[in-house]
This record gives structure tokens, sequence and C-alpha cells, in this order.
């Protein structure tokens, strides 16, 4: 593609310069107006040569499959995202609940799984690993409700003793 418009370029200044020439040389008067004419014919010609010698299929084939190339890109960027949005929110909620954890005075990790089937991941589970007492597990979970709507059948308490 570069050398195509290399020689397109060298034809243009090799024929700007034969123009330039012969205008030089020419005496002033009718003859120079036609020559001015005919230079700038030759200059234009020099300037579409390469459309009229362009190969339209090998164009749209070269345009079709950079089309196909440019789709699937397209479509892995748009799988990288929503995994990498998936994975922001399991993060974001779990650490939002570790904090909520933390004001109600328990000393917990949290893991979140978020369902990744609709428009945006969706928190649907939520791992508990820490020693709770009754009291504070039922906060947390009447707070995980209320926040993610994360019904107590989705929520899993695990004590920190189980290794």
């Amino acid at each position: 593609m570069l050398e195509l418009i290399r020689h397109w370029l060298v034809g243009i200044t090799c024929a700007a310069m034969l123009v330039a020439l012969a205008e030089s040389l020419i005496p002033a008067g009718s003859i120079r107006r036609i020559a001015r004419l005919t230079g700038g014919l030759v200059l234009l010609a020099a300037i579409l040569n390469p459309l009229l010698k362009l190969d339209t299929t090998a164009l749209t084939r070269a345009l079709t499959e950079y089309k196909l190339e440019l789709s699937a890109y397209s479509a892995d960027l748009e799988e990288e995202n929503e995994i990498l949005m998936k994975d922001i929110i399991e993060e974001q909620s779990g650490a939002y609940i570790q904090d909520k954890a933390a004001a109600l005075g328990i000393d917990c990790q949290v893991t979140v799984e978020a369902d990744g089937e609709e428009e945006w991941p969706i928190p649907q589970s939520v791992t508990v690993m820490g020693s709770l007492t009754a009291e504070q597990q039922e906060a947390l979970e009447r707070t995980i409700e209320e926040d993610f709507a994360i019904p107590a059948e989705r929520q899993r308490y695990e004590s920190g003793d189980e290794g």
C-alpha cells in the first residue's frame, strides 16, 4: 500500500516537473495558454491514474475482510468488558457488605457471585466467612437483603474454622 502511494506521488511530481519545464520553454501568448491547459490535463491524469486502475473487486474483498476482523475484535472486546464488569461488581459489592459487617462489629470475609445474564451483572449470592453470633448473622442477613435484594436462601455463612 505504501509502495503504491509512493509511486503515485512520484508520478505526480514528475508530471508537475515536466509541465513546469515545458511552460518555462514556451513563449508567451496563445500557445502558452494552450500549453497550460495541456499541462493541467497531464497533471489531472497523473492524479487520477490510480483511480482508473483501481481493482474494485480486490478493494471490496479487502474491505469485507477488514469489516469481519473488526466485528470479531468488537465481539471479543464486548465479552471481555462483560467479564470485567462482573468482576468489578462482585468485588465492590463484597467490599460494601464487608464494610457494613464491620459497622455491625463483625470481622469476616465476603465473596459475592453475580449473574451476568442480564444487561448489567446483578449480585445473586453471598458467602460470608467468619465467626458470627446468631444475632450478627441475622442483622447481616437483613442488611444484605435490604441493600442487594439477596434473600437469606442465597446467603451462605461459614465459620472461619473450616479451613
